[in-house]
């Protein structure tokens, strides 16, 4: 039986290698540096003890509404969704009584 090798499966080895000698490398000259003198690598090297907070919340409050956000009815910044009902009278406005 005869496996047929692609130039596919050749790059994958290639980079396999490349990567487990890379490795080693990191290794071999990290083992010659003193434990105070290594750079931390890790969020938990950096900084011991902090959890981050979720990137995704499928449970969390819906956003408020910006004070400055347009409308929901029309889409104006200024809404014009009263400009459709007619403006009271001016006697009735200011109060006066006839």
């Amino acid at each position: 039986m005869t496996t047929i090798v692609t130039p596919q499966d050749e790059t994958d080895s290639h980079s396999r290698r490349l990567g487990r000698l890379l490795v080693r490398m990191v290794r071999d000259s990290d083992a010659t540096i003193p434990p105070e003198r290594r750079a931390r690598r890790t969020l938990a090297e950096m900084a011991p003890g902090y959890t981050r907070p979720p990137l995704l919340s499928f449970h969390s409050p819906a956003p408020a509404r910006a004070a400055d956000d347009a409308c929901v009815l029309c889409g104006y910044w200024t809404c014009r969704c009263g400009q459709a009902v007619t403006a009271p009278s001016r006697a009735s406005a200011t109060g006066a009584v006839r």
